[in-house]
């Protein structure tokens, strides 16, 4: 469990990291077995989805954190206090991983939009630039989605967890 402490502590740097480090294993088997880079055009049209997908990512990402501050602002507007019989749900509004979560939910987005939008800077210069490099973005891109994705995915599915030990559900 150590590792996901660490990784959630600063996870949009050890993302662009692990990028940085796929990116240097694809040099060296490119150097080692000269393997042939996708044409440009192709290279192109990826980045194209890519950027949507980082886009689309980010909208539900979005989503959930609207959520999550929607049930937030009800329980502040409730009269309810804490007590031992509250749901693991209320005691995570009200503790600090709440606040954690949102922050992993709001740079979230951020990443994915910054990265979709270097992307989207990166086709549109993609005449001038060596393929390889639109290559290298798109693999950046990739792990940042997908990374992003699925450590938000966790997060949410911690919080549904919670939810179904609610009491007031049973």
């Amino acid at each position: 469990m150590k590792i996901i402490d660490t990784y959630y502590k600063r996870p949009v740097l050890y993302d662009y990291l692990l990028s940085i480090i796929l990116i240097g294993v694809f040099v060296f088997f490119d150097e080692k077995f000269d393997l042939k880079i996708i044409e440009s055009n192709l290279g192109i049209d990826l980045s194209s989805d890519i950027g949507t997908v980082g886009l689309t990512v980010s909208g539900f990402i979005l989503t959930l954190a609207t959520i999550l501050i929607t049930f937030k602002s009800g329980q502040l507007l409730s009269d309810e206090n804490l007590d031992d019989y509250s749901s693991p749900f209320k005691i995570f509004l009200s503790s600090r991983l709440y606040r954690q979560a949102i922050n992993i939910l709001k740079f979230g987005v951020l990443s994915l939009v910054t990265i979709s939008i270097l992307i989207f800077v990166f086709k549109i210069f993609s005449g001038n630039l060596n393929p390889r490099i639109t290559l290298f973005a798109n693999i950046v891109g990739l792990v940042i989605i997908s990374t992003t994705f699925i450590r938000c995915f966790y997060v949410l599915n911690i919080i549904l967890k919670m939810q179904e030990h609610n009491p007031d559900n049973e």
